[in-house]
């Protein structure tokens, strides 16, 4: 991990700790080395560097391209690995990155959903991350978070950020599985349901 990476999360940890608190379980699902996809819910524009702190490892991100429109804060972000990806349309340049950053044996974060949830339920999951994962043969770990969306509210009835960690979709669990719609559709179900049971398992909300 790059030192003004490890100062973010240090820093990260520390405000959350001052404002919130966090718990966080199953981080050692995470392979210490090589390509892995994270998958996680997603509730609130905070999640990438929440999720991040809690990872052990150095994560990349795709992000909006919207975000990148201020060239500032464009180029702040992708000096922590964050990269643009256009939303509700097949984004060729930005998929080869995040194939490239897996094959390079990097660790990448991704949210199935696409977007945000604003009453925390999961919403009907897109196959970019199964296509993804089925493309480069890599393990995927599901990741839930939870009350990373109403500050306010959760600061006054003390609940801490949770991040939970779950095992890995194996890449032998695809063997068989065809690089087609139904094939990505097949691995979006268990990443969807392994995300479902953190979820239930800890009974996470906005």
């Amino acid at each position: 991990m790059r030192f003004h990476y490890r100062a973010a999360v240090a820093m990260i940890k520390l405000l959350v700790g001052i404002l919130r608190g966090m718990e966080k379980q199953g981080s050692e699902h995470i392979p210490a080395q090589g390509a892995v996809l994270i998958a996680a819910n997603h509730i609130a524009y905070f999640d990438p560097p929440l999720i991040g702190s809690a990872s052990p490892r150095e994560l990349y991100y795709m992000a909006k391209k919207e975000l990148f429109e201020n060239s500032l804060f464009g180029w702040l972000i992708s000096k922590f690995n964050a990269f643009p990806i256009s939303r509700g349309s097949f984004d060729r340049e930005g998929i080869k990155k995040a194939t490239e950053v897996l094959r390079e044996g990097n660790a990448l974060l991704v949210f199935p959903e696409g977007t945000r949830s604003k009453d925390g339920n999961l919403k009907e999951p897109k196959l970019g991350a199964a296509k993804l994962a089925l493309e480069a043969g890599v393990p995927i770990v599901p990741a839930c978070i939870d009350y990373s969306g109403s500050w306010l509210k959760a600061f006054f009835q003390r609940k801490k950020i949770k991040i939970k960690f779950g095992s890995p979709i194996k890449p032998e669990e695809f063997d068989g599985i065809p690089k087609n719609k139904e094939g990505y559709l097949s691995i979006t179900r268990q990443i969807f349901e392994r995300i479902k049971d953190l979820k239930e398992d800890g009974k996470v909300t906005a």
